[in-house]
This record gives structure tokens, C-alpha cells and sequence, in this order.
């Protein structure tokens, strides 16, 4: 198999990750399954039926909260109210502004987007569950929108402690962005907001070169993210995506479908638009039960690392067998890690065992066998037994099925 790759488009000191379109797009009176939730089958989570509507007790990210460090998210005031983006309205729960100036950086109550980074990412990792638009990744989770004003380093760093701090903690920080230089600042704060248990996910860089992550993806106590494109049945590293032993996760980053300023959408490309569908994908596995192979502290609940181990071994293989500098693990994959345990942290009998019963037993078996050696365009293709995301029904699928076969949500 072949490995993917994305990035390219550089803002001066700070790369806000992006390539757009020449024009705005508006999806008025009908909700889309953008390319790339569709690709990381993030929808078979909460969508069993395909109707593009979040099941009755299905994991969509609930009780996950996510610090997106960005531009801000599009919102305008009436009579001192907020109103978002109609396809983020419920799931923002504030946000700040950091500006530097002045040897310092100042905290405000400003985080209205006025460039529209922030709010494309958002859409991704958010957007809600309604009849118009977009859908998210992690349709239930909540963000924190933390607006950059002058995308320097520090500024990251403040936004980053800000969104660990007790009063409103944020389980992963998404940072589409990047430097091609390290900062010590920036690295102490992403290393103490690891500690303090966050799991932080960043943009590998937008120059298609190899040995080039940018910082804070560099990191160790940050994912980097590349961008793959729409290639089929296996997607491709993006040319612009940069590559290196830093990389750890590819996602889709060509032609991202998402919301943007003025309740409008649009398509934009970029390793930026590859790392929320990892943070959402990131957010569902949280908000699923602790799997007990990854609960490696035995204390019941998701840890950060544990969350980011289980990316790594779910994640679709590409380019060279094993890691490698242009794919990492390879495409993250919500479907396979959200396969066991079933359900969620609220007790839900929901869950992605094939048929949603509780219990991987015949039934499952059934539509494996049937679906047995297919590709999308074979007439028994059926997308919910490729539980590898390869798009070839085969014996690793299988394998995953009788490894779990019998089990039961408790």
C-alpha cells in the first residue's frame, strides 16, 4: 500500500495551513457528508443507518471538550447576544482572544473570526447534527475557540495553558498551524498541557518537503499530521504535505468541504484541514468506553496517551509496512477504533458491532461473509464490514471480527 502526505501554504512566521477556493459555497436546505468524514467513515460511529442523522444514544463526541487554537469561530452579537455559525450553534462553548504586544500577551473576550481558518476547522471537528450544511466529524463535541491576532508563538503558548487551566479544561487542543522554528516557549506549554494530561494535535507543514515538520507538530508531545488527497480506492499523500520521522497520522486535507464566515462553506486545502478530522476522530474514541487493552493505568477512563495509542494501531497502513516519514501510522481510522468495547461512557446500549445488538455473534459474521472479498463498486459491497478502511472487504477485516467474536457491551 502507499503512504499519504498533505501541506502547503504558508502565512509569514505563523503557516496558517490553507488553500482555498476562489469562492464561497453555499449548502443551504441540505446537509452534506464532507469527503472526509465519509472517508474515515467517521459516520458508521453515530450514523448506522445512513439517514444523516446522530442515532438515539450513539458516541458523536459528547462529554469531550476541544480547544481549537486558531483564528477565532464566526459569530455576530444581537442585543448582547451570541449567535454562531448556524452549523456550530450548540456546539461552541466560548472562547479568548490573545494578542501580543508589547513584550506580553493580553487575554480579551474577542474571538470573532474574521478570516475564516478557525471556523472551517471548527466546522469539521462540530458541525452539527441539523438539515443544512455540513456534518461533523464528532458531531456532540464542544469547542473552545481560541483566536491568534498575531499568530506569534506566544500567543500559542497562552492559548494553550488557558485551555488546561481547571476552570475549563479541554481534553485535546487541535492547533492548525505551524513554525519552522521551535520556540521554547511554545514547547514548554505543549509539554506541560501534555502532562497535565491533554492530547494535542497539530499541522505537520505545508511544504512537501522531507525532513520538515513544523513546530509544534515536532514535538513529542504533539501529533503531527499530514494531509492525504481523494486518490481511489487508497488515498495519497498530498504533494504539499511535508514529511518525517515526526509524522504520525495522515488525514483528508484536499478540497475539505466545511463551514465558514457569514454562515457560508467552502472548499479549502491544507495540512490545517487534516488535523480535525484526526481531533475528532480523537474526541470519539473518548467518548467511547475505556477499551481494557488500553487502559493502561487500570483506572478506568481514556488517558491521552492511551487515546493517542489507540490512533496509532487503528490507523489504515500506507506506503512503506510500518511508520514511515510519509504517512506516519497511516489514515486514521474512526470506524476500527471505535469498533470494541461498544458504546459510551454514559451507559448507552448503542454501539458499532455490524448489526447495533450489544454482542459481535453470528449476525456480524453474517454481514462479513456476505460482504466477503468486495469493493465499493462490487454489488455486495457493504462499507460496514471494512473495518480497515481499505476500501477491499478481506481477512484483516475478518481477523478483527473473530478476535472480538462473542463479546458482549457489559
Amino acid at each position: 500500500m502507499t503512504k499519504l502526505r498533505t501541506l502547503s501554504a504558508l502565512l509569514l512566521i505563523f503557516t496558517v495551513f490553507i488553500f482555498c477556493a476562489t469562492s464561497q459555497i453555499s449548502a443551504e436546505g441540505s446537509e452534506v457528508l464532507p469527503w472526509g468524514v465519509g472517508r474515515i467513515r467517521a459516520n458508521l460511529v453515530w450514523d448506522y443507518n445512513g439517514d444523516m442523522v446522530v442515532d438515539e444514544g450513539a458516541n458523536a463526541g459528547q462529554y469531550v471538550s476541544i480547544a481549537v487554537i486558531d483564528t477565532g469561530v464566526y459569530y455576530w452579537t444581537e442585543s448582547e447576544t451570541i449567535h454562531y455559525h448556524e452549523d456550530l450553534e450548540g456546539n461552541v462553548l466560548g472562547g479568548k482572544g490573545f494578542r501580543h504586544w508589547m513584550c506580553h500577551v493580553e487575554e480579551n473576550d474577542n474571538y470573532e473570526d474574521i478570516k475564516g481558518h478557525g471556523t472551517h476547522v471548527s466546522g469539521t471537528i462540530a458541525a452539527v447534527d441539523n438539515t443544512i450544511g455540513v456534518i461533523g466529524t464528532a458531531p456532540k463535541t464542544k469547542i473552545y475557540a481560541l483566536r491568534l491576532y498575531t499568530q506569534d508563538p506566544a500567543e500559542v503558548a497562552n492559548a494553550t495553558r488557558w485551555a488546561v487551566h481547571p476552570y475549563h479544561y479541554a481534553q485535546i487542543i487541535s492547533m492548525s498551524l505551524g513554525y519552522d522554528y521551535d520556540d521554547p516557549e511554545l514547547r514548554e506549554a505543549c509539554d506541560y498541557a501534555y502532562a497535565q494530561g491533554a492530547l494535542l494535535i497539530a499541522s505537520a507543514g505545508n511544504d512537501g518537503k522531507a525532513d520538515d515538520i513544523d513546530y509544534p507538530a515536532k514535538y513529542t508531545s504533539v501529533i503531527a499530521v499530514g494531509a492525504v488527497d481523494q486518490s481511489d480506492p487508497i488515498p495519497q499523500r498530498a504533494s504539499f504535505s511535508d514529511m518525517g520521522p515526526e509524522l504520525e497520522l495522515v488525514a483528508p486535507g484536499v478540497n475539505v468541504y466545511s463551514t465558514w464566515l457569514d454562515d457560508g462553506y467552502r472548499n479549502n486545502s491544507g495540512t490545517s484541514m487534516a488535523v480535525p478530522h484526526v481531533t475528532g476522530v480523537a474526541a470519539l474514541i473518548w467518548s467511547s468506553k475505556i477499551d481494557p487493552e488500553y487502559d493502561e493505568n487500570g483506572n478506568g477512563a481514556w488517558d491521552n496517551s492511551e487515546v493517542r495509542d489507540k490512533l496509532k494501531d487503528t490507523a489504515l497502513d500506507l506506503g512503506d509496512p510500518g511508520k514511515d516519514d510519509s504517512y506516519g501510522y497511516g489514515l486514521v481510522n474512526a470506524w476500527y477504533s471505535n469498533q470494541r468495547p461498544p458504546g459510551d461512557i454514559a451507559g448507552s446500549t448503542a454501539d458499532p458491532s455490524i448489526p447495533p445488538d450489544g454482542r459481535v455473534n453470528y449476525k456480524d459474521l453474517y454481514v462479513m461473509l456476505q460482504a466477503y472479498g468486495s469493493k465499493p463498486e462490487d454489488p455486495h459491497w457493504d462499507i460496514r464490514a471494512d473495518i480497515i478502511i481499505d476500501n477491499h472487504v478481506n481477512y484483516e477485516d475478518l481477523y478483527i471480527m473473530q478476535v472480538h467474536y462473542g463479546e458482549i457491551d457489559p
